[in-house]
């Protein structure tokens, strides 16, 4: 084969991944439709005006923007900065505003295992509305839609305000707070050594990167870390509202674990208050599959008033290699595959397939004019359960033969049969 090229933290999905990936979209669309989110729309690209705006999503992200130069815009590099954009442009939308967007979003980042330039992020977000309670809402949407896709997860909670709280507490000046916050986030990739050695780096004394990491680990349960860091906080009331989130997301009856994490601080910039991190629980190694939080004064720099927003983001990519999408066993959405003998058989089996497909039933058909054989190992590498034949005798009939790919069983039956039966087979997967 020619050495095609093909561009860098891409990838292709056969056709049995690309089913596995869109059962694993509506699933999480029928999750956020039963929270009351409504979906909207926004363009793949930006301006760069805005995607550049106030240095808003931080110098590290900046450099992975994807640039179109000549018109001075930007692919999206997450769909926050566009709600922000279409929020402003549509203030006469009521609040709060619940909306969903599930779509891609391009990075210029080193491709790597489980790192893509073109990622698919599915989004929920809240704008207005009480804080707190706006918080639990989105974090309960999507701990309820990783329960429903099966995934192995626990989900990292923290709130910039105590970490600029804490920084402030152990002397960093409020110049470095932003540098240092970026580096205890990457205390997964650096662990604790390269995290305290970076810090270093930044100017802080041994003594106080020490400090910074002893606070990032201290207490085993939540309680204990709240209470720790509530002891060395001028203001506590970051430290109530975490309580009190807890606390609501513990009736909504998730099933993931939710842990009080310091070293959660996410690298963008607009982030004002709670922060999330999802997790994936299984292996040695542990990938983020989606993050959020609130960010209380993006929307305002362009709507020209004070828009509260908060949001959390699933990482689809992410979610499918953790549910091995590559060994997905389902090829094809058709329920079954129409099968002619003859070529004088294909007019009848067009009106067999076409009627099946009006009585609601998703139907493939021979269109290449190959022989029976051919036919049914066509049916049996798409992995179809159930194959119609028509030959001669069916067609006298006014019939069809319905053969189960399993079993290996036949019933001649009108199509009226052979729908409810092929239903009746949907019904039972």
């Amino acid at each position: 084969m020619a050495d095609v090229p093909f561009p860098r933290g891409v990838r292709d999905l056969l056709p049995n991944e690309a089913l596995f990936r869109s059962s694993i979209i509506r699933t999480i669309e029928k999750v956020y439709q039963s929270f009351g989110f409504y979906e909207i729309d926004t363009p793949a690209v930006e301006t760069l005006a805005l995607l550049k705006g106030d240095k808003t999503l931080g110098e590290e992200n900046q450099k992975e923007l994807f640039e179109i130069t000549v018109e001075n815009l930007g692919f999206r590099y997450d769909q926050t900065m566009s709600l922000a954009r279409f929020m402003a442009m549509h203030q006469e939308l009521p609040l709060p505003f619940k909306r969903y967007q599930i779509g891609k979003v391009w990075r210029l980042d080193e491709p790597q295992k489980n790192r893509y330039r073109e990622i698919t992020q599915a989004d929920v977000d809240i704008v207005g509305g009480k804080r707190i309670v706006t918080d639990a809402e989105v974090v309960a949407a999507a701990m309820t839609a990783y329960d429903r896709l099966g995934v192995n997860y626990m989900i990292r909670i923290s709130d910039r305000r105590i970490l600029n709280g804490a920084l402030a507490a152990f002397g960093i000046p409020e110049k470095l707070q932003v540098k240092v916050m970026r580096t205890i986030d990457k205390l997964d990739k650096l662990g604790k050594d390269g995290v305290s050695a970076e810090l270093i780096k930044l100017g802080l004394e041994r003594e106080g990167a020490e400090g910074i990491m002893e606070f990032i680990a201290k207490g085993s349960t939540n309680e204990e870390r709240l209470d720790y860091v509530e002891g060395i906080l001028k203001d506590k009331e970051p430290v109530k509202e975490l309580r009190e989130l807890l606390s609501l997301l513990s009736m909504y009856k998730v099933g993931g674990e939710i842990e009080v994490d310091f070293s959660t601080v996410r690298g963008i910039d607009y982030y004002t208050g709670v922060v999330f991190e999802t997790m994936e629980k299984k292996g040695e190694m542990r990938y983020s599959m989606g993050s959020g939080g609130r960010y209380d004064n993006l929307i305002g720099k362009y709507a020209g008033k004070e828009l509260p927003a908060v949001g959390i983001s699933i990482g689809v990519d992410r979610v499918m290699d953790s549910l091995g999408f590559e060994m997905a066993p389902v090829y094809t959405y058709a329920d079954v595959f129409v099968a002619h003998v003859k070529e004088s058989n294909f007019k009848y089996a067009l009106g067999a397939a076409n009627a099946l497909r009006a009585m609601g039933l998703n139907v493939d058909i021979n269109t290449a004019g190959k022989n029976l054989a051919n036919q049914l190992g066509y049916a049996n590498a798409l992995r179809f359960g159930y194959v119609i034949i028509i030959g001669d005798e069916e067609e006298k009939l006014g019939k069809v033969k319905l053969r189960n790919l399993s079993s290996g069983t036949e019933e001649l039956l009108t199509t009226e049969e052979a729908a409810a039966r092929l239903k009746d087979g949907k019904n039972q997967i």
